[in-house]
């Protein structure tokens, strides 16, 4: 991922700085070093973790879970040059010592007072949290606000953004018939149910993928239920259309994995049997070469209005894009049109395969 002026001039301040650094305290070290990125990048923080006599501590790029600046912070940590006393790190990592109090305007909370409990939520994990002790009701507030930041470093920001879907806090009805598990006993527990619940093994899978299809109607205006309702007025999303959608179930392995975050869309014109199966074939070996180097994945396929749609997730969009090249300068893919978008929660993918559980 090519640098910007901006964060070249970032890292030459950095750079400068460095010696300077190490003659203050830890403390005064990271609002200085926020002092020299604020100029230049937006919307990203510097923290530190190490020791005040480390001679090479962690230096940590966090977008404070923003999953809109992940690719800024991907571009800052891919830039960063080497440094004699730091060690440049993407993303606030969990916690080591999970167990741990916070306190806010003088109340305290500790990660086993907040007790989670896991479901699925169309491709993610949703979360339940109930407390496990009585919370003062001036406090309520303040205590959901701590819990969040507390889940930010059992879970890691990567994971609590990208992984973790709905939150919601329970009361006394809570459902009693799911495990509950204490904050600071969380992270075996989710990892657990990342690859045993929902198939993430995090491996490229082998031989033959698995497919499973449906037929969908578009332009159809449904109720807070996903019923379908009639429209009044003219319909102005157009006429109802069917499209029919596969989906590789075999890609869901890799699903959300860090480093497989932006979605390549090559959407082609199919007017008749012949350039479908041209089409097709197209798709399948641009699949061929994204996935023997593990380079991507072809997830699913959509056919709609004449066009065929494959979407893929690759780890490199430029070179995702050079290796599919040559390919693209086929006759079949005169009307390609070629869309990347970054999406680390694969929402195009599970938009559609949440219709098959």
């Amino acid at each position: 991922m090519p640098s910007t002026p901006h964060i070249a001039a970032f890292w030459r301040d950095f750079a400068a700085a460095e010696a300077t650094l190490q003659a203050v305290p830890l403390r005064e070290r990271v609002e200085q070093a926020n002092d020299l990125l604020t100029p230049h990048v937006q919307g990203l923080a510097l923290e530190m973790q190490g020791g005040p006599d480390d001679e090479v501590i962690e230096l940590i790029v966090t977008a404070h879970g923003s999953i809109e600046n992940f690719p800024l912070l991907s571009q800052v940590v891919a830039a960063a040059p080497k440094l004699a006393h730091y060690r440049v790190t993407a993303f606030r990592e969990r916690s080591k010592h999970p167990d741990f109090p916070i306190g806010m305007d003088g109340f305290e909370l500790s990660t086993n007072d907040v007790l989670v409990a896991l479901q699925q939520d169309n491709g993610q994990v949703a979360l339940e949290l109930r407390f496990a002790r009585e919370i003062p009701h001036d406090f309520e507030d303040h205590a959901r606000h701590m819990t969040f930041i507390m889940m930010d470093h059992v879970l890691g920001e990567f994971d609590f953004a990208v992984k973790v879907g709905a939150v919601d806090f329970v009361g006394d009805d809570y459902d009693q018939d799911v495990p509950w598990t204490p904050l600071s006993q969380l992270q075996p527990v989710f990892d657990a149910y990342w690859v045993q619940t929902l198939g993430r093994t995090g491996h490229f899978p082998q031989g033959e993928p698995s497919w499973d299809g449906l037929e969908l109607q578009f332009n159809v205006a449904v109720d807070d239920e996903g019923n379908d309702v009639e429209e009044d007025g003219d319909g102005e999303e157009g006429p109802q259309e069917t499209g029919v959608v596969m989906i590789n179930t075999s890609a869901n392995a890799v699903a959300m994995r860090a480093d497989l975050a932006y979605a390549l869309t090559l959407d082609l014109a199919v007017p008749n049997s012949e350039t479908l199966t041209a089409v097709q074939d197209l798709h399948d070996q641009a699949a061929t070469l994204l996935q023997v180097p593990q380079l991507g994945i072809l997830a699913m396929t959509l056919m709609r209005a004449g066009r065929r749609q494959a979407l893929y997730y690759v780890s490199d969009e430029q070179l995702a894009k050079q290796t599919l090249a040559p390919l693209l300068l086929r006759e079949e893919a005169a009307s390609l049109e070629l869309k990347v978008g970054f999406d680390p929660a694969w929402s195009g993918y599970f938009e559609y395969a949440g219709y098959l559980s």
